[in-house]
Parts: structure tokens; C-alpha cells; sequence
């Protein structure tokens, strides 16, 4: 029988074990759920190196029961197992080379004497080497964020092979932003780490508080004229990279930087937000004449030659500091006469999901290649976004070509906006995952992430429905009218892609989910299936009401029959347009893993208050002369129900007696000119507005939008408190060219003008006969603590070409209580 004894005198703890817990062969650290080992921690060791010993010890404890002391490598005499957490006296001894480790890489050094070493060059390396050593020895993984996220298997005897494990991540840099709280620390146990810094910056090195009055050459010639920015906060300019000591200025701002944060591994070089560069001879003398790949003016070649001197500077008295940068806008373009310096790393932005179209993908490839040639290190800035989506978003096997290709091409700091949602299950796992190692194998990862958090019956079911999703972001999303090949990222404020989204990938959705619920495993596991279903629950009611915004813009219904069938289903899919917003606002905030970081009013295109219950209006002509669908529609119009707004807003509409509080609803004017009461707005002046008989639903008189880029008619109402709605009347009398959406508003407005956030209604417009758009919510006294002193009604037409026309009538906003 092994034996385990601690002894303490004179300070000294010492520890006797049997040889056969460890000669000879692997090391038993935990036998039988009693401790064998204990965990040695360097005399100077600091609180992150202490931090990690303790992360090992809780683990261990959790799978076995067993709690292994930790001790200082002073007092650890003799010859007990002993795991070696961070480079005390003995891992320095056996010439392990930890000094040429990355600051994020580690060692595990397991001997047949007994004696395990985890240890990294510094403290972050010995942390991700206990992570590694858990994940490896102990089977613990870290699948998501929150109470229930880890898995720790039960084990009552641990035993560590001897071996050797030598890591380094593949990408130094590994950052995701929209994390907080748990879920920073999730991603720390996963081992995301930022390095580099390189977003806007440059308004604090070259401050206007700080040098406007000694150094205005330090500030851009624009138009002829020195501008001197009146702050820091001020974006849309430049310093003047040509003026005489503005690199010293740099230099010596960065040089306090680093002196008062010796700890700092990096600063930024990031050019303003916004544009805005020198127009001065000298600047303008290092350009090329071609406009780069934006359209934009190409101003790489003065702002990396600058950068280059900076970072020189810097150097002499801070060695081994990197400095991060954008390329972006005017600096996007990789210098055709400049090499930039290698410790450099400018981050090109860009929605590498979108590689999965071939062409954008040579195309992103080409540009990185370039980028190779011009910067020996690389950053990519990727927008991985979870919770602005609402169905999973996931596309796990593209995400690991690109990896590969980008390690394979220079490319070394890795950044994403990620603001996840945790419904996307092993998205981000499997993310940081690869960013580490892109070489590992992308289905092992992801059947492992299944098997470990539901359980291997439900496992598979689970794979499934995450392969359901892929297949629809990988390939089937190539062929929606959402996919744009233009812009640096996808369209994430937007929702239009639900509409390829088909009743049958839902149904299938519901039966494999409700199957992982049935079927998962361990009490953490049932907890961790009912979190990824309640998940589903928002993508499903998303989906089921978007449906019922496609249902508004189809043909309107050609009998009683299918008028009150459709009201039917109306009240269906607009039960499923307020359960989403009721899971976000108040269920998901009860579940941190499942609370969305973007503020769910941010985009109205995705809170939804026109999908759903927008499907009513589909029966408005059938509820002016048919008594049972009014009926039905004063059913709908209950206030207990979803629909009852828009049933309302009918009901209101229909009532001959019913007064709007704007005016002037048909544009009719006795001179055929503008109407008074309307206002036009025309965005760049590209398109043209006017009121024509051609244009008219009733009356005389309607808006003619003529090749309207971006704008519409609008009028400003001031109206108390209440529930409103707005509806118009529009035609497209002949196809279109391209994707044009129209807006209906009611935006409210506080006292300076500003727009506040209100109810609207977007569609996709479509060659054909009349067809009503409608919108309303609450108008509240106040919005965000600002006062609603008027709203504004508006029609925006977004998209119109050439000669393209769109008529408008019949446009007006009624109170509803």
C-alpha cells in the first residue's frame, strides 16, 4: 500500500512517498483520490505564477477529490513528487532553454525521478502550461463561459507519462473584443492573450493639447491651409509626417509610454479614425499617382516611412517592443517604396467568412501576398460576430483553411470582433483553438467539444445541428441576395438572410436539439444542453417571425378564407416576433453566457418590430369588406396580444371617422408643386423628387422618387405621448437594377433635433402593383433620459439608379389610444 506523509518542522516541508508511485515509469500525482505530489512554486514567484499553481491545484482537486499542497521551492526538500510550477531553482537547472520560448510558450518536462516541470519564459507561459497540463493529463476543458461551462472528468488515480511538451502559439497575438467578465476569463483559460497594440492612436502621440501652439507644422495642410484640430478627440486628420521633429515628438511620447509601463509589449502607430492626411508638397512628393485599391488616396509609402523612423527611435532605449497599426482607408495599401520595419505589424481588416466566395478569396489572398512582401510580420482584424445574428453563425472548417494559409503567409496577431453568442456552441473554442495550432484537426475539436459538453449519446445530434448551420453560412449564403461581395465586412445589422432560412432547416433545427436535451449526459451536461436549447429558442422565434415579414410583402390573400387563414398565422409568428425580444431583454440577462453584448435597440433592423405581426397588413383589403376578418382583426387587436398594434393600427385605419396627426396624407397641392407640409431630403443631390398625377394611389397626386440614391419625403409631427402607427403606399412600376429597400419611419427627436430610437419598417422593393408598408410602437415622454419634443415621419428609399422610379402616397401617422 503507497504511503503519503507531510511533515513540517524548522519550516521545511518534507515528502515521502513509496518508490513505486513514480520510479521508473509515468507519475502518479493522485492515487486512489489521495495526494501524491505536491505543487512547488518559486521563492520570488509573482502573483500570476501563484495564480496558476492555485488554477492547477483547484482542478485537480475537482476531478479527484484530492487537494495537492502547494509549497515554496525552498522549503520543498527531498525526494517526493513534486510538480514544478513556473522556472524555479530546479527547471533551471536542467537546461530546459526556456529562454527561447515565446512569451506565451511552455515547457512540461515529466521525468521517470518524479520531478514534473511547467514552466514557461515568462508567467503568461506558465499559465497556458498549466492550462495545457489540465487539459492533458486531468481531460478538463473550458467549453464555454459561466457556472456550467467547464468539464472536469472524474478521476480517482491521476498519472502523468514521462514525456516532454514544448509549445509556442503559432499566432503570438490572440485577441477577441465583446468579452467580459466570465467570459474574458473563459477565453484566458483557452489561452487568448493581446499582445499588440494598433487601433487609432495617433491623436494622442502627436496631441493638438500638447503641441498646437509650439508645433502647428506638426498638423496637415488641407486645402491650402494649417489645421489645427481642437483636441484629441477630434477624428478626420493627420499629423503632417514631413514636418521637421514630429518623429523626435513621437519618439519621446512612446519612450514615457514604455518607462512608465515597463510591462508593455507593444504601442500603437494607429492613424487617426477618418481620414484626413497632409496636402503639402513633401507629403504628397512620396505618393504614388495611383489611387490604392479603396479608391482612396494611397498614402502608405509616407505614413511607413514615417512609422519606420519612429520605431527606430523607439528601439535604441526599448528594445523588443512591437507596434501595431491599421491598414486602413488611406494606409491600406501595402508601400510600393517602403519596407516596412519588422517589428511592425499592420492588422488588415476584412470578413475573411467571406473567402468562402472564390473569388474573394484570390483576391484577399493576393492582398496578402503583397502585404508579405512589403511587412516581414502581418496582423489580420477579422469580424466573427455571434450575437448581432440570429441564426448560429459558425463556419468551423473555412475558419481553419484560413488559419492555415494566414500562418502559412506571414501573418502573426490575430484580432476579431467576436460579441458572441454562446447558442454558436464551439465557435470560439474552436477558434482559439486553431489560433494556437492551425495545424490540428478541425472535426477532432469539434467532436470533442460535442462529446464533452452534452455527452457522447447526444453528441451526435449536436454535430448535426452545428453542421446544419455551417452548411448553410458555407455554401447555401453564397446564393442569397444578403451576401455582398462589396465592403470589408458582411452585413451583421442586418437580417435579411432569414429569408433563405426555410421552415424545413428550423423544423430540423427544433427535432435535433430537443434530442440533445433527451439524451445528454452528466448533470453539467443535461445544464449545458438546455442552455444551448434556450439559445435556439431565439434563433427559432427569429426565423418563424421573419417569416411573417416575407408573408407581408407576398401577393394579398385572394379569398375570405385565405384572409382569415393568414391572420391565423399571423398571431403565430407574432407571438415568435415578441418572444425574441422578450428571451434577449429579460431571459438571457438571467444566463450571462447567453446575454447579448450589443445593445439589442443598436440595429433596428434586428430588434424586429416589423417582422411578425407585419403580415397582418397582408389582409387590410379584405378587412374593409369583410365583417368576420374586422372580427378577427378585433381579436388580434387585444392588448395582450402580440398582433396588437398592427390590428389596432388597422382597425384605426379602417374607421372612416379616424383622423391621421400628420397632414396632407396624398402630397395634393392646388399648384401641382411640393406640398408645404412635406419636406424632401436627397442625399448627395443624386436622384430627383417631385409630386406627379403618375404617382398617385388617391387623389391627384403622389411622390415620383426618380433615381433616388438615398432619401425621401418626411414631415415632422408634434405629438404627445402614446402608441402610433404610420403607414404609406408604394409601387415600383418596372424592375430594378439592384437591391433597393425602403424605410418606413417614426423617429423621434429630442430638443436639439437629435434622432432617437423608434419603430420602423424595412423592405425589399419589388416591380408590381401598390403595396402598403406600415410601422408603430410606443412614442414615450423621454428615451434614454433625453425629452421626445416631435417626431419625424420618413420614407427613406435606398438604391434607386438612373432612371429607376418609385411612387409614395397615401402616407400618414394615426394615434392609436
Amino acid at each position: 500500500m503507497k504511503t503519503f506523509c507531510t511533515m513540517l518542522a524548522s519550516g521545511m516541508i518534507l515528502l515521502s512517498f513509496a518508490p513505486a508511485a513514480w520510479a521508473g515509469g509515468p507519475v502518479r500525482i493522485v492515487e486512489d483520490g489521495q495526494p501524491r505530489a505536491a505543487v512547488v512554486v518559486p521563492t520570488d514567484a509573482d502573483e500570476q505564477t501563484k495564480a496558476a499553481a492555485a488554477l492547477l491545484v483547484r482542478y485537480v482537486k475537482e476531478s479527484s477529490g484530492a487537494e495537492l499542497p502547494v509549497v515554496d521551492e525552498k522549503a520543498a526538500a527531498g525526494k517526493g513528487v513534486a510538480i514544478h510550477v513556473g522556472p524555479d531553482g530546479y527547471a533551471k537547472g536542467l537546461g530546459l532553454a526556456l529562454e527561447k520560448l515565446d512569451d506565451d510558450g511552455f515547457m512540461i518536462h515529466v521525468s521517470a525521478a518524479g520531478q514534473v516541470v511547467v514552466a514557461g519564459r515568462t508567467p503568461w507561459g506558465t499559465e497556458f502550461g498549466v492550462c495545457e497540463f489540465l487539459e492533458r493529463y486531468v481531460g478538463v476543458r473550458w467549453l464555454m463561459p459561466g457556472s456550467d461551462g467547464d468539464d472536469v472528468p472524474e478521476h480517482k488515480t491521476i498519472v502523468v507519462p514521462v514525456e516532454q511538451v514544448r509549445q509556442e502559439p503559432a499566432f503570438f497575438s490572440r485577441q477577441f473584443s465583446g468579452l467580459s467578465g466570465p467570459q474574458s476569463l473563459w477565453a484566458r483559460r483557452n489561452r487568448m492573450h493581446a499582445r499588440v497594440s494598433f487601433h487609432h492612436n495617433l491623436q494622442k502621440l502627436i496631441a493638438p493639447e500638447k503641441h498646437a501652439r509650439t508645433h502647428p507644422e506638426f498638423f496637415p495642410i488641407r486645402g491650402g491651409k494649417r489645421y489645427i484640430p481642437p483636441d484629441s478627440n477630434t477624428h478626420g486628420w493627420q499629423p503632417c509626417f514631413s514636418a521637421a521633429g514630429i518623429v523626435e515628438a513621437a519618439v519621446g511620447e512612446i519612450c514615457r509610454y514604455f518607462d512608465a509601463h515597463p510591462d508593455a509589449t507593444s504601442c500603437s502607430l494607429g492613424v487617426v479614425d477618418s481620414s484626413g492626411h497632409c496636402e503639402c508638397q513633401a507629403c504628397q512628393a512620396k505618393d504614388p499617382p495611383e489611387k490604392n485599391f479603396l479608391g482612396r488616396r494611397d498614402c502608405s509609402d509616407r505614413y511607413y516611412d514615417w512609422c519606420n523612423r519612429v520605431v527606430e527611435g523607439v528601439l535604441r532605449k526599448h528594445p523588443d517592443k512591437w507596434f501595431g497599426c491599421l491598414a486602413y482607408s488611406e494606409v491600406a495599401q501595402a508601400p510600393s517604396r517602403v519596407k516596412v520595419h519588422p517589428r511592425i505589424i499592420p492588422y488588415m481588416t476584412y470578413d475573411r467568412m467571406k473567402w468562402i466566395d472564390p473569388d474573394l478569396r484570390a483576391e484577399g489572398q493576393r492582398m496578402t501576398e503583397t502585404w508579405q512582401a512589403a511587412s516581414p510580420v502581418l496582423g489580420w482584424y477579422d469580424y466573427i460576430y455571434g450575437s448581432s445574428y440570429c441564426v448560429p453563425r459558425v463556419w468551423f472548417h473555412a475558419m481553419s483553411d484560413y488559419y492555415r494559409y494566414a500562418h502559412a503567409h506571414a501573418v502573426r496577431a490575430m484580432y476579431a470582433e467576436a460579441y458572441p453568442n454562446w447558442g454558436e456552441g464551439p465557435k470560439l473554442y474552436v477558434s482559439l483553438k486553431l489560433l494556437w495550432d492551425p495545424r490540428q484537426d478541425v472535426d477532432a475539436l469539434l467532436r470533442d467539444w460535442c462529446v464533452r459538453a452534452v455527452g457522447a449519446e447526444a453528441a451526435g445530434d449536436l454535430a448535426a445541428y452545428f453542421a446544419l448551420w455551417e452548411d448553410f453560412w458555407t455554401r447555401r449564403i453564397l446564393q442569397s441576395k444578403w451576401f455582398s461581395k462589396r465592403g470589408q465586412y458582411l452585413a451583421f445589422n442586418r437580417a435579411d438572410y432569414l429569408a433563405d432560412v426555410s421552415d424545413q432547416d428550423v423544423a430540423r433545427s427544433r427535432a435535433l436539439i430537443d434530442s440533445v436535451v433527451r439524451n445528454a449526459g452528466t448533470p453539467r451536461q443535461k445544464a449545458r444542453a438546455r442552455l444551448l436549447a434556450l439559445a435556439f429558442e431565439y434563433y427559432e422565434a427569429s426565423a418563424v417571425a421573419y417569416a411573417g415579414k416575407k408573408t407581408a410583402q407576398e401577393p394579398a390573400p385572394s379569398s375570405e378564407a385565405d384572409a382569415l387563414r393568414l391572420l391565423e398565422r399571423a398571431q403565430r409568428v407574432a407571438d415568435m416576433g415578441a418572444k425574441r425580444q422578450r428571451l434577449v431583454s429579460e431571459v438571457f440577462p438571467r444566463h450571462p453566457e447567453l446575454l447579448h453584448p450589443i445593445d439589442f435597440k443598436r440595429y433596428p433592423a434586428l430588434r424586429g418590430d416589423d417582422w411578425g405581426a407585419a403580415s397582418i397588413w397582408a389582409a387590410f383589403d379584405w378587412a374593409a369588406r369583410s365583417r368576420k376578418v374586422r372580427d378577427c382583426l378585433r381579436e388580434l387587436a387585444d392588448p395582450s396580444r402580440a398582433t396588437s398594434l398592427s390590428a389596432k393600427s388597422m382597425l384605426v385605419m379602417l374607421d372612416k371617422t379616424s383622423q391621421p396627426v400628420s397632414k396632407n396624407p396624398s402630397f395634393e397641392d392646388a399648384g401641382g408643386k411640393w406640398p408645404a407640409d412635406w419636406s424632401r431630403w436627397i442625399k448627395w443631390g443624386t436622384g430627383s423628387m417631385e409630386v406627379a398625377p403618375r404617382a398617385a394611389c388617391s387623389g391627384k397626386l403622389g411622390v415620383l422618387c426618380r433615381g433616388v440614391k438615398r432619401g425621401g419625403p418626411l414631415q415632422s409631427v408634434q405629438v404627445p405621448p402614446g402608441r402610433y402607427s404610420a403607414v404609406a403606399m408604394v409601387r415600383v412600376p418596372k424592375p430594378l437594377k439592384g437591391d433597393v429597400t425602403l424605410t418606413l419611419s417614426i423617429t423621434p427627436l429630442d430638443a436639439k433635433g437629435a434622432n432617437l430610437p423608434g419603430p420602423s419598417t424595412t423592405i425589399h422593393a419589388r416591380a408590381g402593383d401598390w403595396m402598403r408598408l406600415a410601422t408603430g410602437d410606443s412614442i414615450p415622454a423621454a428615451i434614454d433620459g433625453k425629452p421626445v419634443k416631435s417626431v419625424r415621419l420618413i420614407l427613406v428609399v435606398d438604391g434607386l439608379q438612373g432612371d429607376e422610379e418609385l411612387h409614395v402616397d397615401d402616407m400618414a401617422m394615426f394615434r392609436l389610444d
